[in-house]
């Protein structure tokens, strides 16, 4: 009976071995087809590309987008109630342009509507280009992986001496010869897939995307070299983005990068109803352009940052900002200083032929998380305890600071007013996180910063509102509230200026009554809840 039992069992296993063995081979068989139709697809597509790179280029000039327009300056408004110190020097400047208007609140200040004049209409938020057809590791023999940094984030990818090339000349033929015999080889595929998955892991945008290909290119074939070029849009595109190959009359290589943004200042060419921008930092008077070659499904790049990206933590000294009005709402916060340096790379632009639409894309940019967890539990209690208006006040007050145009203190506790031209040279505004870092800000930067915790913090709806060299902002309150407002679909927002110091929730400047503005509608997106460790769960 034992023997008949071990029998059975062994034949059992025999059985289950064969049907195990059975199905590997099955799902073997299905990889390589997988495999084999995958790589026949990127093969045609390589070669029906390559037959376009082939024709002769066409000379185009090169335009250079006009520099960031200087804004007419507002002198900010410095209350008489205002702390001595910022006040005394500043009086005479305010009594004379402002004949000593008293700007504090009065009891019973009546509700006053601003006349509207226009609205921003925002682009929709776009999704973040893709291959045409999902990119796969082949199984190939594993390079090692190499790793290089950008904004002080690690990345890795496989690239080892397969991918090494050497590109004889920028000619049509010795262009179209490498995209066709090196780019058809399955590292490259498996060297695009690794930095698709970066992308995915870091949370990448558009541009920190390109900066991160533009780094490794560099690193691994040598700065701007016509090599690290070819592998560069040879990335850029097979991640489904817009761009065109063009060359100079020396030989060198360019890539240039399709957005339907103007960019301030960038390198540019105007092809297919598209802008064509030269984004590496190279100048040039003319290109050569191979403008008929085109991969199915480019998508322009947009500067738009849907998601908070994830770059590795480089802390700053800690910054304690104190409200003068409120010396109890005191936060004490440490920047990131990769975001920083991610942030001094994006160029200022706008689109739809909207200059307004630029200052939706600094205010609907996710404040870092990393921020927003050391700030917002701090400052989240204190707003709890006070009404609506109350908290927005506060809020206000904070944001205003204090005016120091001549620069004197750089190293106060509190956000200090001073002019862009004087700090920058130009005009300049910051992302929410910029204001934390830098010494001094402006209007423009507070209305940003101001905009984000009224909508995160109190989830409330947030207008900025444009006028000729000035931006203030304006909240839908849900209980009546007096004060300046403007009508914004059937709501009303009270005005909000962070740049009268300290101004009152509900006051305009008077400079500002009656002059043509803009209304800029923002994203609230989600309120911010505090995360539950799991101690207290």
């Amino acid at each position: 009976m034992l023997l008949l039992f071990m029998i059975v069992l062994t034949v059992s296993a025999q059985n289950g071995t064969r049907a195990k063995d059975s199905y590997r081979e099955s799902y073997d068989a299905f990889v390589l087809r997988a495999h084999k139709e995958y790589y026949e697809f990127r093969k045609k597509s390589i070669a029906e590309y390559t037959a376009f790179v082939r024709q002769a280029w066409t000379k185009m000039g090169v335009e250079v987008c006009e520099e960031i327009p200087k804004e007419e300056k507002v002198v900010p408004i410095v209350l008489p109630d205002a702390e001595e110190e910022t006040d005394s020097w500043f009086s005479d400047l305010v009594s004379k342009v402002f004949k000593k208007r008293h700007y504090k609140k009065k009891e019973g200040k009546k509700s006053i509507q601003l006349p509207q004049n226009k609205v921003v209409d925002l682009p929709p938020m776009v999704k973040q280009p893709e291959p045409d057809k999902e990119v796969k590791s082949l199984p190939l023999k594993a390079h090692s992986y190499k790793s290089f940094d950008i904004f002080g984030t690690k990345c890795r990818v496989r690239i080892g001496d397969q991918c090494v090339f050497k590109l004889p000349s920028a000619s049509e033929q010795d262009v179209a010869d490498a995209i066709d015999k090196v780019f058809a080889d399955p590292y490259f595929d498996n060297l695009l897939y690794d930095c698709l998955q970066e992308r995915k892991k870091h949370n990448f945008s558009d541009w920190a995307y390109y900066q991160m290909l533009m780094k490794l290119t560099d690193t691994f074939y040598g700065p701007k070299s016509n090599e690290a070029t070819i592998v560069l849009a040879f990335l850029y595109s097979q991640s489904g983005y817009l761009m065109r190959l063009a060359r100079d009359e020396n030989g060198q290589l360019y890539m240039m990068i399709g957005s339907a943004y103007y960019m301030y200042g960038k390198s540019m060419i105007s092809s297919d109803n598209m802008w064509f921008y030269l984004l590496d930092g190279r100048k040039c008077d003319g290109l050569i352009v191979c403008n008929k070659a085109k991969f199915r499904n480019e998508s322009p790049m947009t500067l738009q940052i849907s998601m908070t990206q994830h770059f590795d933590m480089n802390p700053t000294v800690e910054r304690t900002i104190v409200s003068p009005q409120n010396s109890d709402f005191s936060f004490t916060i440490k920047s990131n200083k990769n975001y920083i340096d991610f942030y001094n790379t994006v160029p200022p632009g706008y689109i739809n032929d909207d200059y307004m639409t630029k200052f939706a894309m600094y205010a609907n940019t996710p404040l870092e998380e990393g921020l927003v967890e050391q700030l917002y539990p701090q400052m989240k209690p204190k707003l709890d305890s006070l009404s609506v208006v109350d908290a927005v006040q506060q809020l206000l007050w904070w944001v205003q600071g204090r005016v120091d145009v001549e620069m004197k203190n750089p190293n106060s506790n509190c956000f200090q007013y001073a002019y862009d031209d004087k700090v920058w040279g130009y005009d300049r505004a910051f992302f929410g996180e910029e204001s934390f870092f830098y010494p001094y800000n402006d209007c423009e930067d507070r209305a940003i910063l101001m905009s984000h915790l009224v909508r995160e913090l109190l989830g409330l709806d947030v207008v900025l509102v444009f006028y000729p060299g000035h931006l203030a902002m304006a909240v839908n309150f849900p209980t009546e509230v007096d004060g300046d407002y403007y009508e914004y679909e059937g709501k009303k927002y009270v005005v909000c200026d962070p740049t009268i110091v300290p101004g009152p929730v509900g006051e305009t400047m008077e400079t500002m009554v009656g002059l043509p503005h803009t209304l800029i509608p923002l994203k609230r997106g989600p309120r911010w809840v505090q995360k539950t460790s799991p101690t207290e769960m």
